[in-house]
C-alpha cells in the first residue's frame, strides 16, 4: 500500500513537473518507468548472487546420485615358451652375401727402370711418355681393361717415403775480431759502465774481507741485441764474480754486431772493477 502511494506520489509529481512540457518527449517515460526497472534489476541482481553461492551446492547433491564407474580389472595370461631342445639347437642366420669388388678402372703398364744385372734384364717395349700422358688410363704396373667411370683406387696402406731431414746448422758465435760492426750498449761504452756502477752490489762479505779487484766476464749478444750465455772468467772472490754476473743478466737490449751486413750472435769481453774507499 505505501508503495503505491509512494509510485503514486512520484507520477503526481512528474506530471507536475511536466505539465507545461512535451510528455510524448522520452525523459517522461524514463522517469515514469523507472520505479519498475530499478525493482527488476534488483531481482535480478540478487537472483544472480543465490544462484552463484547455490550452484556449488547443488552440483553436489547431483554428482552424489549417479551412479559411479566400477574399475575393470584386466587379467593377461601369458602361454608357455616353446620347448627348445637343448641337443638340438636353431640354425644359425645365414651370413650376408659377399660384397662384390668395386669396379676397376683401366691402367696402362709404367714402371720406373730397375737397375740390373744383363741376364736378369726382360727385353719389353717401353711407350713413351707422351703417348701415356695423352690417354685416359691410369699408369699402373701392367696393362689391364677397366670401367674408366670407376673411381681412382685409393690404397688403405700407402707406403710412405721416408722424410730425410737436414742437419740442423747450429748458428755460429762470432768472435769481436771477425766481425765489422761491434755491439753496442745503449748509449755507448761510458752508459754501460755508468749503468753497472749504478746497479753492482758491492758485496759485504768483500767489503769486511776488504776484496777489490777487476773481474772478468764473458757473454753473448744475440743478433736481438739480448744478453745470454754469461760466464765469469776471471774471480776476486767474496761474491764479487757472481754478483755482477747477476747484473748483466739483467742488461737491456744492445745493438747487434754485423757481419757481412747482417746481425749475428757475438761474444762480447767485459771487465769490472771493484775498488774500495
Amino acid at each position: 500500500m505505501a508503495d503505491e502511494k509512494s509510485t503514486t506520489g512520484y507520477r503526481d509529481m512528474l506530471d507536475i513537473i511536466f505539465a507545461d512540457r512535451n510528455k510524448a518527449y522520452g525523459a517522461y517515460q524514463l522517469r515514469r518507468d523507472y520505479p519498475r526497472y530499478l525493482g527488476r534489476a534488483l531481482g535480478i541482481g540478487l537472483g544472480l548472487i543465490i544462484l552463484f553461492f547455490a550452484l556449488p551446492i547443488i552440483l553436489q547433491a547431483v554428482s552424489g546420485l549417479l551412479p559411479k564407474e566400477k574399475p575393470v580389472d584386466v587379467e593377461i595370461t601369458l602361454g608357455p615358451p616353446p620347448d627348445i631342445d637343448p641337443n638340438n639347437p636353431p640354425p644359425p642366420p645365414p651370413p650376408p652375401p659377399p660384397t662384390p669388388p668395386p669396379p676397376t678402372r683401366s691402367t696402362v703398364k709404367f714402371v720406373p727402370p730397375v737397375i740390373k744385372k744383363d741376364e736378369e734384364v726382360v727385353e719389353e717395349e717401353q711407350k713413351a711418355v707422351e703417348e701415356i700422358l695423352d690417354k685416359k688410363e691410369d699408369i699402373g704396373t701392367e696393362d689391364k681393361q677397366g670401367n674408366d667411370e670407376a673411381p681412382p683406387a685409393v690404397d688403405e696402406n700407402p707406403t710412405l717415403d721416408p722424410v730425410i731431414e737436414a742437419p740442423k746448422v747450429e748458428e755460429k758465435t762470432y768472435e769481436m775480431f771477425d766481425i765489422q760492426k761491434e755491439p753496442s750498449f745503449p748509449g755507448g761504452l761510458q752508459e754501460m759502465y755508468k749503468w753497472l756502477n749504478k746497479n753492482v752490489v758491492y758485496p759485504e762479505m768483500a767489503k769486511e774481507s776488504g776484496i777489490s779487484g777487476q773481474v772478468v766476464l764473458t757473454f753473448v749478444v744475440g743478433k736481438d741485441g739480448s744478453i745470454s750465455d754469461v760466464n765469469i772468467v776471471k774471480d776476486i772472490g767474496g761474491g764479487c764474480g757472481k754478483s755482477v754476473k747477476s747484473t748483466v743478466e739483467k742488461m737491456p737490449k744492445w745493438s747487434a754486431g754485423e757481419a757481412n751486413g747482417h746481425p749475428v750472435k757475438v761474444r762480447y769481453t767485459l771487465p769490472f772493477k771493484f775498488k774500495l774507499e
